[in-house]
């Protein structure tokens, strides 16, 4: 377990932990993903019918709804908890979705896709610089030319304008969570201690490293990838991107 990154199944921050918490504190409800699903049909402007793959699609909830939209859609994920809960979920929907898993820098796919799509900052948790960048070469390899790319991340800018070393949530059964942040301005790498306690007084920690990137470092990245910079945004309504908006929406196409 020791040698496990932080964000492999083993460790357990992407399993029922994460599930319930974000739930509880409605990150994950349906209304917001159908305001981002919205947003990703107006900025792809794709055809019915047409492919894409949510790539780290987490327990599947764009790609459901990307299917039941009337998109053929591949989710792929490391994470076998948050697989079955998709497919569970897709069954529930009556939605047909192709379910592969896999690290992102494996994408086992070329020239397939109309789209690829990254959201809710599921980006930037390897462990290099180069590593992170493999995922854009990947993506570009399985995208069909012309197809598009969209990055959905937590702003640096907002983050540090707003900078909260220590914070706490309080859900709805009683549970407590502390937040415990550090950053590191070295590597532009965020590390967050979060301690769960239960109702009971149980406990349950998760420590996260998360690497933030300017929208510079990504753009650089997209075209050392053969992807081409198209614009930006910081909202899911489409605002500009800019130092008050909480997300970076990078888009993106292959050459």
């Amino acid at each position: 377990m020791a040698n496990q990154p932080w964000y492999s199944e083993e460790i357990g921050f992407f399993g029922p932990y994460y599930l319930k918490t974000y739930t509880d504190a409605r990150i994950l409800s349906g209304e917001q993903t159908q305001q981002e699903v919205d947003f990703l049909e107006d900025v792809l402007g794709l055809q019915k019918g047409a492919k894409i793959l949510d790539l780290a699609c987490g327990h599947g909830r764009h790609a459901i709804e990307l299917a039941r939209r009337g998109y053929k859609v591949v989710g792929q994920d490391l994470n076998s908890f948050f697989l079955e809960k998709a497919k569970e979920s897709a069954r529930e929907a009556g939605m047909q979705v192709q379910w592969v898993q896999g690290d992102m820098r494996q994408i086992p796919f070329e020239g397939e896709f109309d789209a690829v799509v990254n959201m809710f900052t599921a980006f930037g948790y390897l462990e290099t610089d180069e590593e992170d960048e493999k995922v854009f070469h990947q993506v570009a390899k399985a995208l069909k030319p012309g197809g598009k790319f969209v990055l959905d991340v937590m702003s640096r800018e907002w983050i540090m304008r707003n900078y909260q070393p220590k914070d706490w949530q309080e859900f709805s059964d009683g549970a407590v969570e502390l937040y415990d942040r550090s950053f590191d301005f070295a590597t532009s790498r965020g590390h967050e201690r979060r301690l769960y306690i239960r109702p009971d007084g149980s406990r349950e920690e998760h420590n996260i490293i998360l690497r933030l990137y300017t929208l510079q470092e990504l753009i650089a990245m997209c075209q050392r990838a053969g992807l081409r910079f198209k614009e930006a945004y910081g909202t899911f309504t489409k605002e500009p991107y800019g130092p008050d908006t909480k997300r970076c929406i990078l888009i993106a196409e292959k050459s």
